[in-house]
């Protein structure tokens, strides 16, 4: 039944996107919409952290603190203009062994450009990454989960899946701790991708609540992988 589910909504995301636009959906559990992975089913309580925005000068270093500590991978979407300042956190986040997407040069919507300012965009973070860490970026996460069929075909072309989530943590509104916590532990299952932001003007809980999160998920029997280990999941 819930893979006739994910059938259905991956068809009504089909539909969405032969109409030239669409936007992510973040609490739709649909495998894959083409390239497009929001949710990959597995048996295996594989479950993937991913953080936006970064790197920020003290945040990222709390957060990757956090993951060391706890022995955890993640999945950092990185702008490009941000990688390029900390390129010794980008180096830092390779060192780690998490995986490093790509959130655009500057975090512009990308939903109503063409293919070629797309690529532009992802281009240009991709390099910044390069630059600083000789790894190429093979994720992308269009900023706020808005994306196009120009978008999913950018990405495409250029060797990309894109990325959006299953799991919304809000973190980025300066929730407490404890309402990050519960947003995952509420509402996570085998194969989520669940959102977090490790740059946040003002003031972030997401190390503070991950301190928490983590340990309870390895006790619950979730294994956490990066983004790319949870897509190779995917039974096409």
């Amino acid at each position: 039944m819930r893979r006739l589910l994910s059938f259905i909504l991956a068809g009504l995301i089909l539909l969405t996107l032969s109409a030239g636009v669409c936007s992510s959906v973040p609490f739709t559990r649909t495998d894959s919409d083409g390239e497009v992975f929001s949710w990959v089913n597995n048996d295996k309580k594989m479950i993937a952290l991913t953080f936006d925005d970064g790197p920020h000068p003290s945040y990222t270093e709390e957060i990757l603190d956090v993951l060391r500590e706890n022995g955890v991978r993640a999945t950092f979407f990185v702008i490009g203009e941000n990688a390029e300042k900390r390129t010794e956190l980008i180096k830092e986040i390779a060192d780690g062994g998490h995986e490093i997407g790509n959130h655009t040069f500057d975090h512009v919507t990308l939903r109503n450009k063409t293919e070629d300012e797309i690529e532009e965009e992802i281009l240009g973070a991709e390099k910044s990454v390069l630059d600083a860490a000789g790894l190429r970026t093979r994720v992308l996460r269009p900023p706020e989960g808005k994306y196009s069929e120009n978008v999913v075909k950018a990405a495409e072309k250029l060797g990309y899946s894109v990325v959006l989530w299953s799991v919304d943590t809000r973190d980025w509104a300066h929730r407490s701790a404890e309402s990050i916590t519960r947003a995952v532990l509420d509402n996570v299952t085998s194969g989520d991708i669940i959102l977090c932001h490790d740059f946040i003007s003002g003031e972030s809980h997401t190390a503070e609540a991950l301190s928490e999160l983590i340990p309870e998920l390895k006790r619950r029997g979730f294994a956490f992988v990066t983004v790319s280990e949870l897509i190779s999941q995917w039974d096409k």
